[in-house]
């Protein structure tokens, strides 16, 4: 999923949709033309009702755009829900705030590693067995060569 700022509408892949069984909305009567997110515009006439879930109990539903797009990935979610959703960027810690105030990291930065904040970060895969309490998480980068601690990390 992509929070994209940039986008006025929300859209998902028609692939996805099939996969998550989407039924389109009927009778809707509306056409949208996007520009963007391929080359040229892109035309559907095609809605979905979808169920959107924000940390543990914040549960949205919503209509989206379905279509076939390049965006690499299967859903971008703009700003007609990320508004009414209460969704708020902090730009300055890289992390999107969703309405209960759980944070969400946008960018995984040097300035993040080993961050309590934003979790446990290491350069290869766990040398051990992990028992993580409930509600924790750790990411591992897979790597061929050791990466610099100057060097931004994606």
């Amino acid at each position: 999923i992509l929070l994209d700022t940039g986008a006025n509408v929300s859209v998902i892949t028609d692939t996805f949709a099939r996969k998550l069984r989407l039924r389109d909305v009927p009778d809707h009567g509306r056409r949208i033309n996007i520009q963007g997110i391929n080359e040229g515009k892109v035309s559907t006439t095609r809605r979905a009702q979808v169920k959107i879930t924000l940390g543990w109990e914040m549960v949205y539903d919503f209509e989206v755009w379905v279509m076939a797009h390049s965006a690499g990935v299967d859903a971008v979610l703009g700003t007609d829900f990320m508004i009414p959703a209460g969704i708020r960027l902090d730009l300055f810690h890289g992390a999107a705030q969703l309405p209960n105030e759980i944070m969400i990291p946008l960018v995984k930065t040097t300035n993040m590693l080993d961050s309590e904040e934003y979790g446990s970060h290491g350069n290869a895969g766990p040398s051990e067995q992990l028992d993580m309490p409930e509600h924790e998480w750790r990411e591992y980068r897979l790597s061929n060569r050791q990466v610099a601690l100057e060097t931004p990390v994606l």
